[in-house]
Parts: structure tokens; sequence; C-alpha cells
């Protein structure tokens, strides 16, 4: 089983994400004008990107952290990791009325809270600059996991 960590810079998009079991990464080719500063980090870091992604696999654990205040909000239990270039969730998808994070990951289950559950900068392994997406060494996922038990009861993650 890997820990992974799954950034955004928004509240809005993790709680989007939470509500439809469902997370989603960018994709340089989909990136929208008002973002198309971002595209030359995501072209930079796009074999490094799909390396990891292809390493998600059914019963990994992600957590969900606000990028730049290291804010936790969110855990959830990975079902499947897929690419849909179809379905806008996210709002910015909505407005531009096309898909922005089309490579998705799936979940059984997640655990969410507005207020932070926890808030600290983990170190990440591998973190893939753009994309969010990083390693979590295991004590650092027990660190989370204990504040989500705090704050919600006995959860199990095995």
């Amino acid at each position: 089983m890997t820990y992974w960590i799954f950034s955004s810079h928004s509240l809005e998009n993790i709680e989007t994400g939470c509500r439809h079991l469902l997370w989603g990464f960018f994709d340089p080719d989909y990136v929208s004008e008002e973002r198309e500063k971002l595209k030359d980090k995501l072209n930079k870091n796009w074999r490094n990107f799909l390396r990891k992604y292809n390493q998600i696999k059914p019963f990994d654990v992600a957590v969900f952290q606000i990028a730049k205040t290291g804010e936790i909000h969110a855990i959830g239990v990975i079902k499947e990791r897929f690419f849909d270039d179809q379905t806008p969730i996210w709002d910015i998808e909505l407005k531009s009325k096309r898909v922005l994070f089309p490579w998705r990951v799936s979940f059984s289950a997640m655990i969410f809270s507005r207020e932070p559950v926890v808030k600290k900068f983990v170190k990440i392994q591998d973190y893939i600059d753009g994309y969010g997406l990083g390693v979590l060494e295991s004590h650092e996922f027990n660190f989370i996991l204990k504040a989500f038990q705090e704050k919600f009861g006995d959860i199990f993650i095995g």
C-alpha cells in the first residue's frame, strides 16, 4: 500500500472531489488560457507525473492538502485510476465547459472536513510540482491518520 499526497490550491476543489469521490490531475494539453504560465511546469514534469500516476493502485490511500498552507482536509481510499476527457466536475471545468483534469482517481471512501484536520508541512518523496502529487512516508501518514482518528473517532486504514 502506498500513501499519497494530493495537493490543491483550493478547499473548494477538495470538497468537490470528496462530493464526487473523485480527483483529477492536469494534462498539459488541456490547460486553459488563464493558466498558460503553468503549462511550462506541467510539460517539464509530465513524464515524472505519468510514472507516479501509473503507480497509483486500488486500496492505496490519498491525503488531501492545501498546497501553500499545509492544511490537511481529507483522506480517501483509492478505488481506481482512469482517463476521462468528457466529464467536467470542478468549477473551473464547468465555467470553461471542458475538462482540465482528465487524469482521474476515484475513491471507494473519503472523509472530509472544511476545517483543517491538521496543519503540517510533511516530507514528500518525489513531489511533482504543478501536479500536486507525491508519496508520503509511513510515519508522516501515521501522524495524519492519528489526527483524523482524534477528530472523527476510530477509523482504520490498514
